[in-house]
């Protein structure tokens, strides 16, 4: 019997239940949670949001809390052997998942049955589970290889894949499924899922490509893994795990890790090898254990931390830079300064050393404002100002740079920018006090500050001076106030809307361009050139806006950096107005595969000037992808670009932190948007190191031409901790590699590697004279 077969045997046993008699389990085939008294629940889904009417269990793949309402039911489980747990708390939503323990949740307005049973769980008893042997989901396509004609609905859009719809794609369809980046995709060889997520996926000669959008692709995602087995016939599409699919599962992890390491002893790549022929030889041994087990529970335990240090052994094999942005975005919620530290340390475990902190959402700032008081305004968010941060009192933003800065990670101001509400949430304070301030749509005749018609966002009239004015003046206080490295632009721009819907009809704006064309913007008409050129004066007063913020900006600190996130679209095509202002551009990259993200990164390079910081921006945590999916994409996105910005914090998951720690983030590294000169100086200080220490012992590099090359490396190190580097420096390294190339002196993969490093640091040096003013 080969080693699939024997794993899947003992894990069949485990999957249907072995904690209780076999018939029981056996008489449905769904996820059970048995109480200490045996009353049982049936599960109604794992890590799904919508917990209505039904049990949800959360783990923590999901994210360090449940996300879900307040008034929901929630029990807190802490493991304690293999499938059985205690019972450590009972509360409401958004409950913390500890970290390999559960929550069981049910929403506001479910059965009472489900109720019930959660809250008579007493605190201490002990609950077990059950699982069928065989998961089993299936929906019905709306097309495979579709066409405008055979799949209508899907004709106007990418791939001919329509809202909320499932497609199948098979080789007669293309090479991939020219879909785009909001959905998900399932890629199956030989019926086997061999590759999770991301848009236009490549379609396999030995397979097919299922494609689904909206509650599709909740479909996908929610029951594929890798190793689940797809079939398609007539049109029906059958997701299945059963013990094949863990078995498939794990091999494939040893897999990719066996390949990642070897590539890493060929290429002579600097990772912790010891470390990740540790983890693969434990995953291989867990493997063989569960092979030989009898005890089906046990059997199951062994494959599954095989597969764990499977992942672990592919993180130890990665290269973790040394010079990278690694950048989150947080909306803070703390209310107490050990809430504080508990976060950071959870992105100190990550590797992140710079935290994006929204400063400014809802209208209100985090922190205790002057400016705020000064205008008649509230002074601090309402969430923070009982807050009790020690020292800081009820500051959080202070209380974030202190802590953040003990744990080597800088600040920046992450702003809601004229974005000031949500219809929600009632009026803006700013529009109480001064209702002449919010930005007017067409459609509004009711002459009372009213949400967008689209988002049901409110927003300021950034076309009015005295609006323009008021946010100067709390962004300068931001920066004078405190430590901020910099601060990032979200919304400095008014929706992009046709011309019903369109923005600009206060009635102070409509005086202003009054004054400037003579014209009232409210008899202007569809389509002609005086509409455009009113269009144009709204643009021409969001990039004023801009200009002053950069020059005041630059004024208190030339290192201080102004950034924007443009998402793909008109607001992609309108950053290059900024061109001069903007020191760093993150691109909004929302797709999970090399081409998607690339392909947003490239096209918004395009856009703007050499010396321009580029990092890019990725929805992992946001999308709750697993922590390999989390790896891959910052592999992705960090590709090309001087760094990685993640959205957002608030949904990552342990796991995903533990893999990010290990692998890509493993090492500290200095951030080139911050300090470009200490980025190069770490780089080339690395280099040297590698260069001692792998390359000319391994006889990857020639011994003389080496030393030469290291002694040259050594003097630029100085020179760039003494901000004296130039660019003709960085060139004649760029030369020395040239000529150790021609005379067969290094291998071809290690001159690739060295001459990619010269090439970043020419582009920070460049970015520290044309933006800091080196």
């Amino acid at each position: 019997m080969n080693k699939r077969n024997v794993v899947g045997t003992a894990l069949s046993l485990t999957l249907l239940g072995s904690l209780l008699p076999m018939q029981g389990a056996a008489a449905e085939e769904v996820m059970k949670v048995i109480d200490a008294s045996g009353d049982e629940m049936r599960v109604g889904g794992i890590n799904k949001l919508a917990n209505q009417q039904q049990l949800i269990i959360f783990n923590d793949q999901f994210s360090y809390y449940t996300e879900t309402n307040p008034a929901s039911t929630e029990v807190v489980l802490e493991k304690v052997g293999i499938n059985t747990y205690t019972v450590a708390e009972k509360r409401g939503g958004n409950s913390p998942i500890p970290e390999n323990g559960l929550v069981l949740s049910t929403g506001k307005d479910t059965t009472e049955a489900v109720t019930s049973f959660l809250r008579q769980l007493e605190i201490g008893e002990r609950v077990m589970f059950e699982e069928p042997v065989v998961k089993q989901e299936e929906r019905t396509a709306n097309a495979v290889d579709p066409t405008r004609s055979s799949n209508p609905d899907g004709a106007p859009f990418d791939g001919f894949r329509g809202p909320d719809q499932l497609i199948v794609y098979t080789p007669a369809f293309g090479e991939s499924t020219k879909t785009n980046v909001y959905g998900y995709e399932i890629t199956v060889e030989d019926g086997y899922v061999t590759k999770l997520g991301g848009g236009n996926s490549s379609i396999p000669d030995n397979g097919f490509v299922v494609s689904g959008h909206g509650v599709s692709s909740a479909f996908l995602s929610g029951n594929s893994i890798i190793g689940a087995k797809v079939d398609v016939t007539d049109g029906v599409v059958t997701i299945m795990q059963d013990v094949d699919s863990y078995a498939f599962q794990s091999e494939k992890a040893i897999e990719k890790a066996e390949q990642s390491i070897s590539k890493a002893r060929a290429e002579w790549i600097d990772v912790p090898l010891d470390l990740a022929d540790e983890a693969l030889r434990s995953a291989r041994t867990y493997l063989d254990q569960a092979n030989a087990e009898s005890d089906p529970v046990i059997a199951l335990d062994a494959v599954r931390q095989a597969t764990q240090l499977a992942y672990d052994a592919y993180y130890y094999s990665i290269d973790s830079g040394v010079a990278e942005q690694r950048a989150v975005w947080h909306r803070p919620k703390e209310s107490t300064l050990t809430g504080v530290e508990t976060v950071l340390d959870r992105m100190e475990k990550a590797g992140f050393n710079a935290v994006y902190l929204e400063t400014t959402f809802w209208g209100y700032p985090i922190y205790p404002s002057a400016v705020q008081e000064q205008y008649g305004l509230p002074a601090q968010h309402p969430n923070f100002k009982n807050g009790d941060f020690g020292e800081h009192g009820t500051d959080i933003l202070a209380a974030y740079i202190a802590k953040a800065k003990e744990r080597g990670m800088t600040v920046h101001a992450w702003t809601d920018g004229f974005m000031v509400g949500e219809a929600s949430l009632g009026v803006p304070s700013q529009f109480k006090q001064y209702p002449e301030w919010a930005a007017v749509q067409r459609t509004n005749t009711t002459g009372q500050p009213a949400p967008d018609t689209s988002s049901r966002y409110y927003w300021l009239d950034m076309m009015q001076p005295e609006v323009q004015d008021y946010m100067l003046a709390l962004y300068e206080e931001m920066e004078s106030t405190y430590d901020i490295k910099g601060l990032n632009i979200d919304y400095m721009r008014l929706p992009h809307h046709g011309f019903d819907k369109a923005y600009g009809f206060s009635e102070p704006t409509r005086a202003l361009y009054k004054q400037v064309s003579g014209i009232d913007p409210i008899d202007l008409k569809k389509d002609t050139p005086e509409w455009e050129a009113f269009q144009a004066w709204i643009r021409e007063r969001e990039n004023e806006f801009v200009a002053k913020l950069h020059d005041i900006s630059k004024q208190n600190d030339a290192k201080f950096m102004l950034t924007a996130t443009p998402e793909p679209g008109a607001e992609e095509v309108y950053i290059s107005d900024w061109k001069e202002d903007i020191d760093a551009v993150i691109p909004q990259a929302y797709g999970h595969d090399f081409n998607s993200i690339q392909k947003t990164v490239q096209a918004s390079k395009k856009l703007m000037p050499e010396g321009t910081m580029y990092f890019t921006g990725i929805y992992s945590f946001y999308h709750h992808l697993n922590e390999g999916a989390v790896v891959d994409d910052v592999l992705s996105a960090k590709f090309g670009t001087s760094g990685v910005n993640m959205f957002a914090f608030g949904q990552a998951s342990a796991p995903s932190v533990d893999a990010l720690g290990k692998g890509p983030w493993r090492e500290t590294a200095v951030n080139p948007g911050e300090e470009p000169l200490l980025a190069i100086e770490a780089l080339l200080k690395d280099t040297r190191r590698e260069m001692n220490s792998l390359y000319m012992p391994q006889g990857a590099m020639d011994k003389k031409a080496g030393r030469a090359l290291a002694k040259e490396i050594q003097r630029l190190e100085k020179a760039a901790r003494k901000q004296s580097l130039n660019l003709e420096d960085v060139q004649r390294i760029e030369q020395s590699l040239d000529v150790m190339k021609t005379n067969d002196q290094l291998e071809p993969v290690l001159y690739d590697r060295l001459q990619s490093r010269t090439a970043d640091m020419k582009q920070w040096l460049q970015y520290a004279i044309e933006r800091q003013g080196l």
